[in-house]
Order: C-alpha cells, then sequence, then structure tokens
C-alpha cells in the first residue's frame, strides 16, 4: 500500500466513511440521502533548488491567506498538512465545489500551486450519510 492510498483511506475512516457500509446500506435503504460530492485536493512538496527564505517565506504566507479565504467562503472542509522530513506530500483538503473544473480552478488559484512550491492532484469524493444504526 503505498503512502497516497494509506492517507486517503486513513482520511475516510476518520470522517466516519465506510465504503462497505455505505453501500450496503444504500442497497438496503429506499430513503437513503443523495451522496454529496466533494473535492480531494493531494499537494505534493516540490524540491527546493535555492533555499531563498524569504521567497518562500513570502509564498507560505500566501498559501496560509489562500486556504482561509477558502474556508470564509464556505469552501474548505477539512485541510492539514502531512508532516515528514522526506514526506512528498505536504498536504491535503477536502474542497466544496460545484465541478472538477471549479475544484481545479480553486486549487490553481493558491500561490504555492502558482509558485510551483506544491503541484496538486484532484479526485472527487463523495460523502455518503450514514445514518444512526437502529
Amino acid at each position: 500500500m503505498n503512502k497516497q492510498t494509506f492517507f486517503l483511506l486513513a482520511l475516510m475512516v476518520s470522517l466516519g466513511a465506510r465504503p462497505g457500509a455505505a453501500q450496503s446500506r444504500k442497497a438496503s435503504s429506499p430513503a437513503a440521502t443523495p451522496a454529496k460530492t466533494y473535492y480531494l485536493v493531494l499537494l505534493k512538496n516540490v524540491a527546493q533548488r535555492q533555499a531563498d527564505v524569504e521567497r518562500l517565506s513570502t509564498i507560505r504566507a500566501g498559501h496560509a491567506a489562500h486556504l482561509q479565504q477558502l474556508t470564509r467562503e464556505g469552501r474548505l472542509t477539512l485541510a492539514g498538512r502531512c508532516p515528514g522530513p522526506d514526506s512528498a506530500l505536504g498536504g491535503m483538503y477536502i474542497l466544496s465545489a460545484s465541478s472538477m473544473e471549479e475544484a481545479r480552478r480553486l486549487t490553481q488559484a493558491d500561490p504555492a500551486v502558482q509558485a510551483g512550491s506544491l503541484t496538486m492532484e484532484i479526485y472527487p469524493w463523495e460523502k455518503q450519510e450514514l445514518g444512526r444504526r437502529p
């Protein structure tokens, strides 16, 4: 199991998503709530050629401001970094957007992505409402 798969599974478990349980309940419950699609954004670190601390500080501040703006707009559901000195995965977040194109546009507006400090991968993710157990 690679690191990305591990992170995706860990994220799903932490949010209470259980694919097998969601599918079996969906089949047995005709009044199941339709799934809402979110977008899982993986931000990967790009090796920096120069250790220009001032430039990196500016990029990070812009990245943080971008995430804060997405939060104020109600688009950022969950976000965090993936710590570790050898981690190629810098961070990830769940984005509320109307389409993959909108998710891509919002992520490409990140100053760290624009500067080439982070690259992005976006995956659609459906949140299933599992309801309460009897």
